[in-house]
Protein backbone atom coordinates (compact mmCIF):
# COMPACT_ATOMS: atom_id res chain seq x y z
CA UNK A 1 0.00 0.00 0.00
CA UNK A 2 1.42 3.39 -0.90
CA UNK A 3 1.98 6.18 1.62
CA UNK A 4 -0.87 8.34 0.33
CA UNK A 5 -3.44 5.60 0.83
CA UNK A 6 -1.98 4.79 4.27
CA UNK A 7 -2.18 8.46 5.27
CA UNK A 8 -5.77 8.74 4.00
CA UNK A 9 -6.83 5.56 5.85
CA UNK A 10 -5.17 6.80 9.04
CA UNK A 11 -6.99 10.14 8.83
CA UNK A 12 -10.36 8.44 8.20
CA UNK A 13 -9.82 6.10 11.15
CA UNK A 14 -9.14 9.17 13.33
CA UNK A 15 -12.48 10.72 12.32
CA UNK A 16 -11.01 13.24 9.89
CA UNK A 17 -12.40 14.22 6.51
CA UNK A 18 -10.39 14.01 3.31
CA UNK A 19 -11.19 15.17 -0.20
CA UNK A 20 -10.48 13.00 -3.22
CA UNK A 21 -11.84 12.22 -6.65
CA UNK A 22 -14.40 9.44 -6.59
CA UNK A 23 -15.62 7.63 -9.69
CA UNK A 24 -17.64 10.76 -10.47
CA UNK A 25 -16.48 14.08 -8.95
CA UNK A 26 -14.34 15.16 -5.99
CA UNK A 27 -15.93 14.07 -2.73
CA UNK A 28 -15.63 14.80 0.96
CA UNK A 29 -14.87 11.38 2.39
CA UNK A 30 -15.44 10.30 6.00
CA UNK A 31 -16.14 7.14 7.98
CA UNK A 32 -19.89 6.57 7.61
CA UNK A 33 -20.04 4.87 11.03
CA UNK A 34 -18.54 7.85 12.88
CA UNK A 35 -21.29 10.40 13.68
CA UNK A 36 -18.72 13.03 14.72
CA UNK A 37 -17.01 12.77 11.33
CA UNK A 38 -20.35 12.79 9.50
CA UNK A 39 -21.39 15.95 11.40
CA UNK A 40 -18.09 17.56 10.31
CA UNK A 41 -19.04 16.85 6.69
CA UNK A 42 -22.40 18.59 7.14
CA UNK A 43 -20.69 21.53 8.85
CA UNK A 44 -18.02 21.95 6.20
CA UNK A 45 -20.51 21.76 3.36
CA UNK A 46 -23.00 24.01 5.19
CA UNK A 47 -25.49 21.31 4.28
CA UNK A 48 -28.85 20.98 6.06
CA UNK A 49 -28.97 17.91 8.33
CA UNK A 50 -32.19 16.91 6.57
CA UNK A 51 -30.37 16.32 3.27
CA UNK A 52 -29.05 12.72 3.08
CA UNK A 53 -25.49 11.77 2.17
CA UNK A 54 -24.33 9.21 -0.39
CA UNK A 55 -22.48 6.22 1.05
CA UNK A 56 -19.73 4.32 -0.81
CA UNK A 57 -19.25 0.61 -0.18
CA UNK A 58 -16.72 -1.92 -1.47
CA UNK A 59 -19.12 -4.81 -2.10
CA UNK A 60 -22.72 -5.94 -2.34
CA UNK A 61 -22.16 -7.63 1.03
CA UNK A 62 -21.21 -4.30 2.66
CA UNK A 63 -24.24 -2.64 1.08
CA UNK A 64 -26.42 -5.41 2.53
CA UNK A 65 -25.18 -4.49 6.01
CA UNK A 66 -26.71 -1.01 5.77
CA UNK A 67 -29.63 -1.51 3.38
CA UNK A 68 -32.49 -3.90 2.81
CA UNK A 69 -32.38 -5.50 -0.64
CA UNK A 70 -35.18 -7.29 -2.40
CA UNK A 71 -34.15 -10.05 -4.79
CA UNK A 72 -34.86 -7.71 -7.73
CA UNK A 73 -32.96 -4.75 -6.26
CA UNK A 74 -29.95 -6.94 -5.51
CA UNK A 75 -29.91 -8.22 -9.10
CA UNK A 76 -30.21 -4.65 -10.37
CA UNK A 77 -27.32 -3.53 -8.14
CA UNK A 78 -25.13 -6.40 -9.31
CA UNK A 79 -25.91 -5.54 -12.94
CA UNK A 80 -25.08 -1.81 -12.74
CA UNK A 81 -22.22 -2.02 -10.21
CA UNK A 82 -20.47 -5.31 -11.00
CA UNK A 83 -21.24 -6.06 -14.64
CA UNK A 84 -21.72 -2.63 -16.26
CA UNK A 85 -19.51 -0.84 -13.68
CA UNK A 86 -21.58 2.35 -13.98
CA UNK A 87 -21.45 5.23 -11.47
CA UNK A 88 -25.00 4.73 -10.29
CA UNK A 89 -26.19 5.54 -6.79
CA UNK A 90 -29.06 3.33 -5.67
CA UNK A 91 -31.57 4.14 -2.94
CA UNK A 92 -32.67 1.32 -0.64
CA UNK A 93 -34.53 1.02 2.66
CA UNK A 94 -31.95 1.79 5.37
CA UNK A 95 -30.88 -0.47 8.22
CA UNK A 96 -28.02 -0.29 10.71
CA UNK A 97 -26.97 3.21 9.66
CA UNK A 98 -27.02 6.56 11.39
CA UNK A 99 -30.07 8.77 10.88
CA UNK A 100 -27.58 11.57 10.20
CA UNK A 101 -26.67 9.92 6.91
CA UNK A 102 -30.28 9.33 5.93
CA UNK A 103 -31.29 12.90 6.74
CA UNK A 104 -33.66 11.45 9.34
CA UNK A 105 -35.42 9.34 6.71
CA UNK A 106 -35.69 5.60 6.24
CA UNK A 107 -33.70 5.23 3.02
CA UNK A 108 -29.99 5.23 2.19
CA UNK A 109 -28.24 6.14 -1.06
CA UNK A 110 -25.39 3.74 -1.86
CA UNK A 111 -22.80 3.45 -4.63
CA UNK A 112 -20.11 0.87 -5.26
CA UNK A 113 -17.46 3.03 -6.92
CA UNK A 114 -15.43 1.93 -9.89
CA UNK A 115 -12.33 3.69 -8.57
CA UNK A 116 -9.57 1.66 -6.98
CA UNK A 117 -8.46 4.44 -4.61
CA UNK A 118 -11.95 4.65 -3.07
CA UNK A 119 -12.20 0.88 -2.82
CA UNK A 120 -8.77 0.76 -1.13
CA UNK A 121 -9.93 3.35 1.43
CA UNK A 122 -13.08 1.41 2.24
CA UNK A 123 -11.16 -1.86 2.51
CA UNK A 124 -8.53 -0.09 4.64
CA UNK A 125 -10.98 1.16 7.26
CA UNK A 126 -13.28 -1.86 6.82
CA UNK A 127 -16.31 0.42 6.86
CA UNK A 128 -18.45 2.33 4.36
CA UNK A 129 -17.62 5.99 3.75
CA UNK A 130 -19.82 8.99 3.10
CA UNK A 131 -18.90 10.80 -0.10
CA UNK A 132 -20.95 13.90 -0.89
CA UNK A 133 -19.48 16.24 -3.48
CA UNK A 134 -16.55 18.31 -2.16
CA UNK A 135 -18.16 21.72 -2.38
CA UNK A 136 -20.08 24.05 -0.13
CA UNK A 137 -23.80 23.51 -0.65
CA UNK A 138 -25.10 25.48 -3.63
CA UNK A 139 -21.56 26.09 -4.96
CA UNK A 140 -20.51 24.46 -8.26
CA UNK A 141 -19.66 20.75 -7.99
CA UNK A 142 -15.93 20.29 -7.46
CA UNK A 143 -14.26 18.64 -10.45
CA UNK A 144 -10.71 19.57 -9.41
CA UNK A 145 -8.59 19.81 -6.27
CA UNK A 146 -8.31 23.55 -6.92
CA UNK A 147 -12.09 23.92 -6.62
CA UNK A 148 -12.00 21.98 -3.34
CA UNK A 149 -9.22 24.27 -2.03
CA UNK A 150 -11.21 27.34 -3.08
CA UNK A 151 -14.22 26.21 -1.01
CA UNK A 152 -12.44 24.76 2.03
CA UNK A 153 -8.89 26.14 2.17
CA UNK A 154 -6.98 24.40 4.95
CA UNK A 155 -10.07 23.00 6.73
CA UNK A 156 -9.39 19.55 5.23
CA UNK A 157 -6.14 17.81 6.27
CA UNK A 158 -5.72 15.94 2.96
CA UNK A 159 -6.84 16.77 -0.57
CA UNK A 160 -5.86 14.19 -3.17
CA UNK A 161 -5.16 15.93 -6.48
CA UNK A 162 -5.76 13.77 -9.53
CA UNK A 163 -6.46 16.61 -11.94
CA UNK A 164 -9.83 17.32 -13.52
CA UNK A 165 -12.65 14.80 -13.19
CA UNK A 166 -14.07 14.01 -16.61
CA UNK A 167 -17.41 12.77 -15.32
CA UNK A 168 -20.49 14.26 -13.71
CA UNK A 169 -22.36 13.42 -10.51
CA UNK A 170 -23.82 9.92 -10.43
CA UNK A 171 -27.22 8.92 -11.67
CA UNK A 172 -29.49 8.25 -8.67
CA UNK A 173 -32.15 5.54 -8.88
CA UNK A 174 -34.67 4.86 -6.11
CA UNK A 175 -35.29 1.12 -5.73
CA UNK A 176 -37.66 1.36 -2.76
CA UNK A 177 -40.87 1.40 -4.78
CA UNK A 178 -42.58 -1.09 -7.05
CA UNK A 179 -40.46 0.10 -10.00
CA UNK A 180 -37.04 1.80 -10.23
CA UNK A 181 -37.37 5.60 -10.27
CA UNK A 182 -34.63 7.83 -11.67
CA UNK A 183 -34.13 10.77 -9.27
CA UNK A 184 -31.15 12.41 -11.01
Amino acid sequence: MNNLIEKAIDLLKKGEIIAAPTDTVYGLLADATNDVAVKKVFGLKKRPLTKPLIVLVDSIEMANEIATFSEDSEQFAKKVWLIEKRPVTLIFKAKNISKLITGGGNTVAIRLPNKQFCLDLIKGIKKPIVAPSANISNHPTAISAEMVKNDFGDKIPLIIDEGICQTSPSTIIDLTGARPLVIR
